[in-house]
């Protein structure tokens, strides 16, 4: 199996085991850096995690499937995330997260070829940056 595809069938399994992934999501995020909490004190009905992460899987999916979008989405939202304190060495925590999160939840399912395929799409992903 291709890495896009073993990306796509975490995700696409996880999706199936969660359900809503936000909570756990940002619960681990805010748990590793509870600093970062701060930052959504104005977002009382979760409408924003729920956008941002939204965003977040249409990135990485696009950078799996070896897409452009997410260069410049990823790239603008480095600099959108500096204006509200969130510093370069920040950013990619949210992915770490929800790769976490993914990982947690396969469990048993989570192979060496599943680590292997998010090892790369995250460093793929972090070197999006603003031209």
């Amino acid at each position: 199996m291709n890495e896009c595809n073993v990306i796509l069938d975490s995700l696409d399994t996880f999706a199936t085991r969660e359900g809503d992934p936000a909570p756990g999501i940002y619960a681990r995020l805010f748990a590793a850096h509870p600093e970062l909490e701060a930052l959504f004190l104005m977002d009382t009905d979760g409408g924003v995690r729920g956008s941002m992460l939204q965003q977040a899987f249409d990135c990485l999916i696009d950078v799996a499937e070896g897409g452009r979008m997410a260069e410049v989405v990823l790239g603008a939202e480095r600099v959108n995330h500096k204006s509200y304190g969130v510093p370069d060495n920040l950013f990619d925590i949210f992915f770490l997260a929800i790769r976490d999160s993914v990982k947690a939840s396969l469990a048993d399912d989570w192979t060496a070829q599943t680590d292997a395929a998010w090892t790369r799409l995250l460093a793929q992903a972090s070197q999006a940056s603003y031209p």
